[in-house]
């Protein structure tokens, strides 16, 4: 099967369209949607749509041993550290962090963002997206540690 043969194939699923799961991050209104797992793209990536509600503040300085991400802003800006420096993206914009680079999203603007992340391979995040709203503190760490969240000193948050 060539590449153009899975796409068209996809394409004449339209119900596939309406399956895509929306996760609830907490009550601040931010939402997840998983758009595709590992499981419809055979390991080769995870691609979902966080929805970033006004008052979201994004992931402090952390990285991945096991896959990479790639973020591309939909609408409004959203601020990313790449383990040095700290720059806005805008509509359009892209940024990757490559397995292990030290990595960090913020949104300071009192308005909504929407970012679509792929992750590489793809790596089953749903379970992480969902907990993330409902676990107490002292459980916290030991869900990042359980999900390949690895978080360094955010002295620069």
């Amino acid at each position: 099967m060539t590449d153009t043969e899975s796409i068209a194939r996809c394409s004449k699923q339209p119900e596939r369209a309406q399956q895509t799961r929306t996760i609830r991050l907490g009550a601040g209104g931010s939402t997840i949607e998983v758009l595709a797992g590992p499981a419809e793209t055979s390991g080769t990536v995870s691609i979902y749509r966080w929805r970033m509600s006004p008052s979201s503040r994004g992931p402090a300085p952390h990285f991945h041993t096991t896959f990479s991400e790639t973020f591309i802003v939909e609408d409004g800006e959203v601020d990313y550290f790449d383990g040095r420096a700290w720059r806005t993206l805008r509509p359009g914009d892209t940024t990757h962090a490559a397995v292990g680079d030290v990595h960090a999203l913020r949104k300071e603007r009192a308005e909504p963002a929407t970012i679509l992340m792929a992750l590489s391979p793809g790596v089953p995040r749903e379970e992480y997206f969902a907990q993330l709203a409902t676990v107490n503190e002292r459980d916290l760490s030991r869900l990042h540690e359980a999900h390949d969240n690895h978080f360094v000193d955010d002295h620069e948050r």
